[in-house]
């Protein structure tokens, strides 16, 4: 897998992607419906703004379900790419980094991504101050019919609180390989740079949000 885009060039192998060369002689491959990616046009980022957690998410369209009333994180939902974003915000007692915010968000099941093979994993200065962890992997697949299953992660702390993101997305075959690859690429640098903190304070309750293109 290639994942192309500006400042995020990976390539992995998922597994035996070369299978259908080796078909045997009059059997026909099994019609596959094409997976949809993202759009790259910038008329098409949709952002959200949570009152609630002061803070805006930007998703390719406005085809997302948005869920932003459980406790301290919205979640976001793409039901045709089979796309989730989780994102929180946390207050804490303590002085925090990008180590404690990843402890506390798993501990918290704010993420149930785990042992990834991750391909991407860097520290970076996030939010305008948040020391922050960003990593994107594959999720190990129970056998080869499995669907692949990719991540983009994020846990950044600064003073006393954190943010977590998680952005998940399958596809049901090898052959859509690309496709993965492209909408991690566009998680990592469009969504995940796109998502803007309006202040370091607290998660107050509901309303919920407002939207807007």
């Amino acid at each position: 897998m290639r994942l192309a885009a500006t400042g995020l060039t990976l390539a992995i192998s998922t597994g035996p992607l070369a299978a259908c060369a080796d078909r045997p002689a009059g059997v026909s491959a099994v019609p596959i419906t094409p997976a949809a990616s993202y759009s790259e046009q910038t008329d098409a980022i949709f952002r959200y703004h949570s009152v609630r957690l002061r803070l805006s998410l930007a998703v390719p369209g406005p085809e997302w379900t948005i869920n932003d009333r459980v406790r301290s994180k919205l979640v976001a939902i793409h039901a045709p790419t089979s796309s989730r974003i989780t994102v929180a915000v946390l207050r804490t007692d303590d002085l925090v980094g990008r180590h404690e915010c990843e402890t506390r968000a798993r501990a918290a099941g704010l993420t149930t991504a785990a042992n990834l093979r991750v391909i991407d994993d860097e520290v970076a200065v996030t939010q305008g101050s948040f020391d922050t962890r960003i990593a994107v992997g594959l999720e190990p697949r129970r056998d080869e019919h499995a669907p692949l299953v990719g991540h983009v992660l994020a846990f950044g702390g600064f003073l006393r609180k954190c943010y977590v993101f998680d952005y998940s997305t399958e596809v049901p075959h090898d052959e859509e390989e690309p496709v993965l690859s492209s909408r991690l690429a566009f998680a990592r640098t469009r969504i995940l740079n796109g998502l803007e903190l309006d202040a370091v304070a607290g998660v107050s309750e509901p309303p919920a949000g407002t939207a807007k293109r």
